[in-house]
């Protein structure tokens, strides 16, 4: 339940200017796994004992970022019975899910997790639904006494808390003034008078324990706060401190972090005292550089290349990576044991103890070959990611659904993980980035071009044998479940029954589908949305989803200069192929500067050239120096800032 891809191309400038990258790639990646695993062994999944809750989905908004326009809550055992709430104008945007549980904080388990609550605005009123099944309440509840009126942009912070629980704070357009609307209201209740204020976190006593107050920032003050159930405040003097400066909870325990100007404090939320965690000599890098955070733990990239963890208890700082290494970007995702990270280009994995002698490699983008790095999904010892292949001859992509477990990691041919989903009764393991034990995954086989192909139910003790067939629909995949994490946290089924979201290959809007994990061939049609209109202004443009969703693996982007540092709107790229015929690529839903290519199309050696509007060349490359689908993935040689790869003279842009 859960609406739960980027690519490049430039040039520049000598007498004779070239785009691309040079035929004869010398540039070699042995896959960790030659061969493939799995059965044709079908494992089906056992009904799950727990409270059951209704289902709820909604038409994708994509000028919300993949917010729904509307929502639809049903019962899939008795579709007679669903009620409807549907206004397309509302101020919907996403949906707040709430879910509830019992939790033993000695042994970390916990039990009954279900969907709780949906709230949403709508014509200027919050209204929550209750979405238990048992609940006598089968209609949407206005929440009652609320001073927050002409509310077009609420806005909403998840609390990841026992379950997830999710606040929506609404605002009056007029005073600025806000509400606090929280799970636990219903008819009777009066929303929270928030102030001019941001919610951060929950706080309570232990971890398990009922929530006594927020953690939040007041913007006029422009200081942190931890304040009761009744808005009575006390400050928390942090030097300095922006409400941007909040990275995080520590999953498990009653800490927040925050990271003010390379200093790190902990604030015990039990009472708002707090500590400066010292770094030591190491800075935090920037601009390229990012932090995280899992269990008990602060991970950063230095400025000296190196991954670096953090006890939040002990306060030790630990070295993570063996040696440094310019390549590192970002940081992945978590397992128990391993920090996965690196770039768009590799992808590795190192021991969070810092005893990894060499990073192990999972995966590396070639011209030909690489990973979707959206699949990111850290299950207790498991690290689920997809890798691709482009053939060369049939101009065909081909995908394989892999896990790294502590040891080189093992892949499925021709397919692709959408998901996952929860066990009702499980423990929670804080140490992975994803914290619920799983009750299934979802994997895609026999995929096409866009990672389409028939969805199944697999049993998480047996990833890699066969499954139960939901069944397939034409021209969709199901690769949206990756790249919105709205909803990837609530994924529970009810009474087998979920619901994902899947974008159409041909005119890349999404709509909802149903399917029962416990039966052949349940997959349904929810929705039927109406492609999207071009959107050329803000962030809109990604629709919610990753640009590869769009862009598919061949494509690029066009600046103004060869650094890459401005965008050029207006401009697109052709091709010029050997036989004498041309291809003037596709604006990939943006303003322009963005292009897309289908690979069916290149059909051999081009020559690349930037055309203005009205078609005259601004720029090219030289004769056909492109090897066909070999050059398909204009940004893995176009970089920015001399980033560039095989010859390539820097991003493509309109100057020489």
């Amino acid at each position: 339940m859960k609406t739960n891809l980027i690519i490049l191309l430039t040039s520049i400038a000598v007498s004779s200017l070239v785009i691309g990258c040079k035929n004869g790639d010398s540039s070699s990646y042995t896959n960790p796994n030659n061969g493939s695993v799995g059965t044709n062994i079908v494992y089906p999944l056992s009904k799950q004992d727990g409270i059951s809750s209704h289902l709820f989905y909604g038409e994708v908004n994509p000028s919300g970022l993949g917010g729904l326009k509307n929502i639809t809550v049903f019962d899939a055992q008795n579709t007679t019975n669903k009620f409807v709430e549907n206004n397309d104008t509302s101020a919907i945007r996403y949906p707040v899910v709430t879910t509830a549980l019992e939790y033993n904080a000695t042994t970390q388990e916990y039990a009954n997790l279900y969907i709780d609550k949906v709230s949403y605005v709508s014509g200027s009123t919050p209204y929550v639904v209750d979405m238990k099944k048992t609940a006598t309440n089968t209609n949407p509840i206005a929440v009652q006494n609320s001073t927050a009126t002409n509310i077009s942009n609420p806005k909403y912070t998840k609390i990841n808390y026992l379950g997830s629980r999710e606040y929506l704070i609404a605002t009056n357009n007029d005073t600025n003034k806000t509400i606090l609307i929280t799970p636990e209201m219903d008819a009777n209740s009066a929303p929270v008078e928030f102030g001019d204020k941001a919610l951060l976190s929950v706080t309570y006593q232990s971890y398990g324990a009922s929530i006594d107050g927020y953690l939040v920032y007041d913007n006029l003050l422009g200081e942190v706060q931890k304040c009761d159930l009744s808005m009575n405040c006390n400050k928390i003097d942090i030097v300095n401190v922006g409400s941007r400066d909040f990275e995080d909870d520590i999953a498990g325990t009653t800490y927040s972090v925050f990271l003010v100007d390379d200093k790190l404090y902990r604030v015990d939320k039990k009472d708002g005292t707090f500590v400066e965690i010292s770094l030591g000599s190491v800075k935090i890098a920037t601009g390229h550089g990012t932090t995280d955070l899992q269990g008990g733990s602060f991970y950063f990239i230095g400025e000296d290349y190196n991954l670096y963890r953090v006890d939040i208890l002990t306060q030790q700082v630990i070295k993570v990576t063996p040696s440094a290494d310019t390549r590192l970007e970002r940081i992945r995702g978590f397992t128990n044991e391993y920090v996965i990270f690196g770039s768009d280009t590799y992808l590795v994995a190192a021991k969070k103890d810092g005893t990894t002698t060499s990073p192990i490699l999972l995966a590396q983008t070639t011209r030909t070959q690489g990973y979707k790095y959206v699949t990111n999904y850290g299950i207790g010892d498991n690290y689920l990611f997809v890798r691709y292949k482009i053939n060369p001859i049939t101009r065909n992509t081909t995908y394989e659904a892999c896990i790294f477990n502590n040891a080189t990691p093992q892949c499925r041919k021709n397919s692709f993980w959408a998901g996952a989903t929860i066990k009702k009764e499980g423990e929670f393991t804080f140490e992975s980035s994803f914290s619920y034990a799983p009750y299934a995954y979802i994997r895609v086989d026999n995929t096409d071009n866009f990672g389409g192909g028939t969805l199944k139910a697999i049993d998480p003790q047996h990833p890699f044998d066969d499954g139960i067939s939901m069944g397939s629909i034409a021209k969709y995949n199901f690769q949206t479940f990756l790249t919105n994490s709205r909803y990837k946290d609530e994924t529970i089924d009810s009474d087998g029954g979920v619901v994902f979201f899947a974008k159409d290959d041909t005119t890349f809007h999404v709509d909802a589908f149903y399917f029962n994990l416990l039966k052949e061939n349940s997959l349904v049609q929810l929705t039927q949305t109406d492609p999207f209109p071009e959107v050329t202004t803000g962030r809109d443009h990604c629709h919610g989803r990753h640009c590869m969703l769009c862009h598919n693996l061949a494509g690029g982007k066009i600046y103004k200069d060869i650094n890459g540092t401005k965008s050029a709107y207006g401009y697109r790229i052709r091709l010029n192929f050997e036989d004498g015929t041309t291809l003037l690529a596709d604006i990939a839903k943006g303003k322009g500067e963005n292009f897309s290519i289908p690979l069916k199309q290149i059909k051999g050696n081009f020559q690349a050239n930037v055309v203005d509007v009205n078609g005259t060349v601004v720029n090219n490359s030289v004769a056909y120096y492109h090897n066909g689908i070999e050059s398909a993935n204009c940004n893995y040689c176009h970089a920015r800032y001399g980033a560039t790869r095989y010859g390539a003279p820097g991003a493509i842009s309109i100057t020489r």
